[in-house]
């Protein structure tokens, strides 16, 4: 498994942050390695079990998962996707801060399967740098909401 963990502060409330990010669907906004990512279910409100379509790249390939929305409780927000061949959780924690502001803890993991497994050492770079990007890219986006 590799994973990779962000803590970012933005000017945005925590509801208004956490309304944002529940729709994956944003993804493709500010996660420089999707490609799409579309609701998949009815398309009704979000909630534990909305589902999207994920095209994402990762280290030059191209992979179709299906996320859902598995945890949706006060602060926090889990997303977990799946393939034959990896298993991918994004856990958002968003906190309120005094100043009106929010932290945004995120915490993205892999869990490779079958023969990939052994090469998750070689992708912990990659996934850091991937990790370096979303903290580049999400702020600005959450300190655009409302």
């Amino acid at each position: 498994m590799v994973g990779v963990q962000r803590v970012m502060t933005v000017s945005a409330p925590a509801e208004s942050v956490l309304g944002y990010l529940a729709d994956f669907g944003h993804s493709e906004i500010w996660d420089p390695g999707t490609r799409s990512c579309t609701r998949s279910d009815d398309g009704g409100p979000i909630e534990v079990g909305s589902t999207w379509h994920n095209v994402s790249v990762f280290h030059g390939r191209e992979s179709e998962l299906t996320y859902t929305l598995v945890d949706r409780t006060g602060s926090r927000l889990l997303f977990v996707g799946e393939n034959s061949t990896v298993t991918a959780t994004d856990d958002f924690v968003v906190e309120p801060l005094e100043d009106g502001g929010s932290t945004v803890t995120y915490r993205a993991d892999l869990r490779f399967k079958g023969l990939l497994k052994l090469a998750a050492p070689l992708l912990r770079r990659e996934f850091e740098r991937v990790g370096d990007e979303v903290e580049r890219t999400l702020p600005p986006v959450l300190d655009r909401l409302p």
